[in-house]
């Protein structure tokens, strides 16, 4: 599927009858589930570089895609009604992440895609409609990409929702000099620490280096 080259990230759709994966081949593959095999039905061509992350829309209507690539840092793929991936649906970030994008996740309600990149910030779109910018979010504890600074650089920073909907987790937030996965309210989009209403969103501490997953049971 990624002949010679090396797979970035797998995700199984909701329903778990489609596996996606991601390469350094700039692709995204799609494999549909038989009795007894995984068999390749959709090679999805559209990013320049690496692919990073992956995401489906809790109905599976949707599969998102982000890359190192400036020129397509973000691309929706819809699922049609027979299960096949057309052309790119959209694509997103071009000129609002000012940097590489490394992390999507959906809401639960399938009304929300986050994304986070090394500008550093958090975007958040709407997940219907015109697929637009609901909110940037580029608070001052998320770490800028810096060639000399190995502390700052991460291949990923893979995001994740709270299972109720009610928070983002980001990664790659320092805060006193301390590496933590941030979490974003739903309510106002404002970051643990910040000078806005949290609504209990909370810095998560324990690593002595960035952060760069999260996941939600």
């Amino acid at each position: 599927a990624h002949t010679g080259s090396s797979v970035l990230c797998v995700r199984f759709s909701n329903k778990s009858n489609y596996l996606a994966s991601a390469g350094d081949d700039a692709c995204v593959c799609v494999f549909a589930k038989t009795l007894h095999d995984w068999n390749r039905i959709k090679l999805c061509r559209g990013h320049g570089l690496d692919v990073i992350d992956l995401a489906w829309a809790p109905d599976d209507s949707h599969l998102v895609s982000c890359s190192l690539d400036s020129a397509t840092p973000i691309i929706v793929w819809k699922i049609d009604t027979e299960g096949i991936i057309c052309n790119p649906f959209r694509i997103l970030g071009q000129t609002i992440h000012t940097s590489t994008v490394k992390g999507v996740t959906f809401d639960p309600a399938g009304s929300y895609l986050a994304s986070s990149g090394d500008d550093p910030a958090v975007c958040i779109w709407r997940a219907h409609d015109d697929w637009g910018l609901e909110a940037r979010i580029d608070s001052g504890i998320f770490r800028q990409w810096k060639d000399d600074d190995a502390s700052t650089q991460s291949l990923f920073r893979r995001i994740s929702w709270s299972t109720d909907g009610a928070f983002v987790v980001a990664t790659n937030a320092i805060v006193k000099n301390k590496h933590v996965a941030s979490t974003i309210s739903r309510e106002g989009w404002a970051v643990a620490g910040s000078n806005q209403l949290t609504a209990g969103a909370a810095n998560l501490v324990g690593h002595k280096q960035p952060v760069v997953v999260s996941r939600h049971s």
